[in-house]
């Protein structure tokens, strides 16, 4: 099916960006500490982000097709945590990891209009942390729904 060969190609991008996002943080760890850093790891933050809202995007158009034209960041989200008999099972299956990716999401809406201002350090770093949780649990996700979607493709 076109739809799992898509999302695979989103999950290794997804831990392509978390790399980077990874090596960010890293040198902040190592003691660069000046404003480009984090606007740097802000940045890495920002694709990673990026590249699991196209994952759920594919999901909602290929069964749904359809969302709010405002707040439709948020309504996304909230989708993919629906089980929808008939449609399609839930992606996000708890809501801790659904509160992680509401973080990110916030974050990522702050660091595209932060118009020349600074990023706070210390939240910026706590979002690379719910990050690197989210990442760690994405694998499992995953392949969960790939195995359901599979079983749809294969009862069709």
């Amino acid at each position: 099916m076109t739809l799992m060969r898509e999302l695979d190609g989103d999950v290794e991008q997804l831990m392509r960006a978390a790399a980077l996002t990874e090596r960010a943080a890293a040198r902040i760890d190592a003691g660069a500490r000046d404003a480009i850093d984090y606007g740097a790891l802000g940045f890495t933050i920002h694709s990673a982000y990026g590249v699991l809202e196209n994952y759920f995007l594919r999901i909602s158009k290929f069964f749904e097709n359809s969302l709010p034209s405002e707040s439709w960041h948020r309504t996304l989200v909230e989708r993919m945590s629906l089980d929808i008999p008939g449609l399609r099972p839930a992606l996000i299956l708890s809501s801790d990891t659904q509160s992680r990716v509401l973080e990110v999401m916030r974050f990522r809406h702050r660091f595209r209009n932060l118009y020349g201002e600074e990023l706070d350090p210390d939240k910026t770093l706590a979002v690379e942390r719910r990050l690197r949780e989210l990442v760690e649990e994405v694998p499992e996700i995953h392949a969960e729904f790939r195995r359901k979607l599979a079983a749809i493709a294969e009862a069709l």
